[in-house]
């Protein structure tokens, strides 16, 4: 099955792009991290959220940070995935 990659977050879009991402938030679907990590790249999450342990010894994870939310829905018509943190969508399509 081929991977979702990253295709950008919610701060570095354009105004043209606001309608899609409102509709992309509002038919989105809870998901578990689990899920999450089957349908995206990994190496992609890690390289986007540093600051987590991915292997190195660190206490803090993406997995058991409250803070953050999983998610599935569509992109203009494509399915997409996104994690919610600190009130961003990072997508994933």
């Amino acid at each position: 099955m081929r991977k979702a990659m990253y295709f950008g977050n919610c701060v570095g879009m354009s105004m043209s792009q606001v309608p899609a991402l409102h509709q992309m938030i509002e038919d989105a679907t809870d998901i578990t991290y689990k899920t999450l990590m089957q349908h995206v790249d990994r190496d992609e999450v890690a390289s986007i959220f540093t600051f987590y342990d991915w292997g190195n010894g660190r206490d803090l994870t993406l997995k058991r940070d409250w803070a953050v939310s999983y998610h599935r829905s569509k992109w203009r018509g494509k399915r997409c995935y996104y994690i919610r943190h600190s009130a961003i969508e990072y997508i994933f399509i």
